[in-house]
């Protein structure tokens, strides 16, 4: 067995507990990974053992991940050990979907964001293509839980996919300190327990007093959901001329990441891509 096969067997034998077989097929598979630069499990099986004929090796392949059970939350432990940083951590909230066939791959992930890499810590693949709800966004944030406890993050970053009132109050339940991109047509309110009346003009209104390369932090809390709204702080900028980016936070201090978004520009503006 090659030394960095065994290396990586010691390594999840000590983080994972599986048994001896299968820690050493997911070392060479770990190994063959970068080597092939796909998932294609026939193509993986090529390198993996060439002293063993192809066939064997994809079988085998095969059994592993249609018969083993992983223990996701281990996995997902095991996963945050080797993230290069130290609480408290920027976590991100994204979704992914590709077709095999034609069949949907959906995917719900967690990551924890480092140098502009977020690396996965707690998935969840949906049974549907499309978009997600709340539902499915709480189930995978509580299972993010029991990997990280709320007071170890600085914050949850997420796209305009997950600002559905529940999944908001979800956060707000648990604790949760976010920053969330809003669409540009959201409208918000009053902070809670006010009188509302009528609820504001679209948000993008509030980044137009914004120059280019700017952000402006409102004051005053709004509310951000309807009728038992999630009292947020929201900061608006302007990316270039008619190119905004606008998002509501929990915690007035993270500020600092809006900005950090602004310097870099790193979100495409909402006239590229779907609002």
């Amino acid at each position: 067995m090659l030394p960095y096969v065994k290396q990586l067997t010691r390594v999840l034998s000590e983080r994972l507990g599986w048994n001896r077989a299968r820690m050493k097929l997911m070392a060479r598979l770990m190994r063959a990974l970068p080597m092939q630069t796909t998932t294609n499990l026939a193509e993986l099986a090529v390198v993996m053992k060439p002293e063993v004929e192809t066939d064997s090796t994809y079988r085998r392949l095969q059994r592993f991940f249609a018969g083993f059970e992983f223990g996701y939350q281990r996995l997902g432990r095991f996963l945050l050990d080797l993230v290069p940083t130290e609480p408290p951590y920027v976590a991100v909230l994204d979704r992914t979907e590709w077709h095999f066939g034609q069949t949907a791959v959906n995917v719900l992930m967690v990551g924890i964001a480092e140098g502009g890499i977020a690396y996965p810590v707690a998935w969840s693949v949906l049974d549907h293509g499309g978009g997600s709800g709340a539902g499915e966004h709480t189930e995978l944030l509580d299972r993010f839980l029991r990997l990280v406890e709320p007071d170890e993050l600085r914050a949850l970053v997420a796209d305009r996919e997950f600002t559905g009132s529940d999944f908001l109050k979800a956060l707000d339940q648990r604790e949760i300190p976010f920053v969330i991109r809003l669409k540009k047509d959201r409208r918000i309110g009053p902070p809670s327990g006010e009188s509302s009346g009528e609820w504001s003009l679209p948000v993008k209104m509030f980044a137009r007093v914004c120059q280019p390369s700017q952000a402006k932090q409102f004051p005053t809390p709004k509310g951000l959901g309807g009728a038992e709204s999630v009292e947020c702080q929201v900061t608006a900028g302007r990316l270039e001329e008619d190119s905004f980016l606008v998002a509501a936070q929990h915690v007035v201090e993270l500020s600092v990441l809006m900005m950090s978004l602004l310097a870099h520009q790193s979100i495409q503006s909402d006239d590229q891509r779907d609002p």
